[in-house]
């Protein structure tokens, strides 16, 4: 039983070094930065993760102290703290910046506990180069966000999810008249007590809910804050961060102008109306004065005129019932036109048809004037000549918007040509044509043969030109 003797004498050595083996194992492969000191800081041991983090060799190490490793502006705290080593006072979470192999520093939080009766201090330290670099470059993106939130000239505050006041501007302040001393961590809710029901409250809460943002203007009733604002908030998994301005100056300025433009509206639709009431006593008087006149060419003078008149003033009419004074419905022009000519002249739809197809076109009035005008000629022209001796037949009027912002009028009949007959180019109502189509830079073209008449009006949507006061030299474009 000898050998049993000496086993258990063994033991506790075998187990102290198999601990001791574990204890190196652990020592090596541990990725903490780990070193075993004297009291006084000199270094006795160190783990591969300290000598790869730092960049030294083993042996460099192992004949320094500490503190020859700690940035001169942080040896004088750490020296303090390592001198209470010997009295039994742990180092906790110190953090300075240590030197490395290469020449740069990197931040190091470590912390040491002394074991006085073996003389050693046991150490563990962390790089945190990284974390204080992330944590330097938020520190300056919060800087910079709080100098952008600062000079804005929009007021801003931050809520979180329970309403609590984050952050408020210099311009909040302004506005609301309060010191953001006495505004950060109380409910928007306690400050503003008289809102919940109302319409920011309805804002605030909707964004949240939803996480749609909300850009508007809304108006504040309360005795002492009756303004309007212009309000865009953004939610957020934090709560709500909301800029607005006091927009009740402006808002005041638009409401002025736009009871002058209504104001004005009203007096351009009077003066459309007394236009056309006296274009309509023109149209009066000319059919009293050919009551009294015999001659034929003399009386279809004064109807050429009569109806001259009437169109423009049936463009004033329309004007006049528009709400767009600058614009009109050409198609409905052209066709309320056509008919009143149809009426002046007492056609029968039964002997001679209209047949429109004609597009719903706003214009200028620029452009509409002109176009009605040739339209009444060209109609007119038709009604007087193309179906003599009670010839029956039918008028098509075209209005039709073609590419690149043009469109095109078309005024045809199914009457008497022009084959070998020598037409007068210098009638009045040609010559109008002629001058009108020229106004608007319009291209005419005219077709006859002896199942009709035709002419075809392009012209560019809202353009016209002055009209040359002297008489221009005409081109012949069709019956006249």
């Amino acid at each position: 039983m000898a050998w049993y003797s000496s086993l258990v004498r063994l033991l506790p050595a075998l187990r102290l070094k198999l601990s001791q083996a574990r204890t190196d194992h652990f020592f090596a492969l541990s990725l903490d930065m780990l070193c075993i000191t004297a009291l006084d800081g000199r270094f006795l041991e160190v783990n591969p993760a300290f000598t790869r983090t730092l960049g030294y060799a083993r042996t460099e190490l192992l004949s320094t102290n500490i503190l020859d490793l700690i940035h001169a502006d942080d040896r004088r705290a750490a020296a303090e703290l390592i001198a209470n080593l010997a009295r039994g006072n742990p180092v906790t979470g110190l953090e300075t910046r240590w030197r490395c192999a290469d020449g740069s520093d990197k931040w190091v939080t470590w912390s040491s506990m002394p074991s006085v009766a073996e003389g050693l201090a046991y150490t563990v330290a962390h790089d945190r180069t990284r974390q204080r670099s992330a944590e330097q470059a938020l520190r300056e993106a919060d800087a910079r966000c709080v100098c952008a939130l600062e000079s804005t000239t929009d007021a801003f505050f931050a809520i979180d999810r329970d309403w609590r006041l984050l952050r408020v501007n210099q311009q909040a302040e302004r506005l609301w008249a309060r010191s953001r001393i006495d505004l950060l961590g109380r409910s928007l809710w306690e400050v503003f007590p008289e809102a919940p029901g109302g319409p920011f409250h309805g804002i605030y809460e909707k964004a949240l809910r939803s996480g749609t943002p909300f850009h508007g203007e809304e108006f504040y009733p309360h005795p002492m804050h009756d303004r309007w604002f212009e309000v865009h908030a953004y939610p957020s998994d934090d709560g709500l961060a909301v800029y607005f301005r006091d927009v009740t100056d402006r808002r005041h300025f638009e409401e002025k102008i736009q009871r002058s433009l209504q104001e004005k509206e009203v007096l351009l639709r009077e003066v459309h109306h007394r236009v056309k009431n006296n274009l309509q006593i023109i149209c009066s008087m000319l059919r009293l004065q050919s009551r009294n006149i015999q001659d034929e060419a003399m009386l279809q003078a004064l109807r050429d005129c009569r109806e001259r008149v009437q169109a423009m003033a049936m463009l004033h009419d329309q004007l006049h019932r528009a709400r767009d004074f600058s614009h009109i419905n050409l198609g409905e022009y052209i066709r309320n036109l056509a008919a009143s000519l149809f009426c002046s002249y007492g056609v029968n739809s039964a002997d001679i048809g209209l047949r429109t197809d004609v597009e719903d076109m706003n214009v200028s009035i620029d452009t509409a004037i002109p176009c009605g005008l040739i339209v009444n000629e060209l109609v007119s022209n038709s009604l007087r000549h193309a179906f003599p001796n009670g010839r029956k037949g039918h008028i098509w009027l075209g209005l039709t918007a073609r590419a690149n912002g043009h469109a095109e009028i078309t005024a045809r009949d199914d009457g008497s040509g022009f084959p070998g007959r020598t037409v007068s180019t210098r009638s009045l109502g040609l010559r109008l044509v002629e001058l009108l189509a020229e106004q608007i830079d319009a291209r005419v073209e005219r077709s006859s043969t002896e199942a009709g008449t035709g002419y075809r009006l392009t012209f560019q949507v809202g353009q016209a030109k002055e009209v040359e006061s002297h008489e221009q030299t005409p081109h012949p474009i069709g019956r006249g």
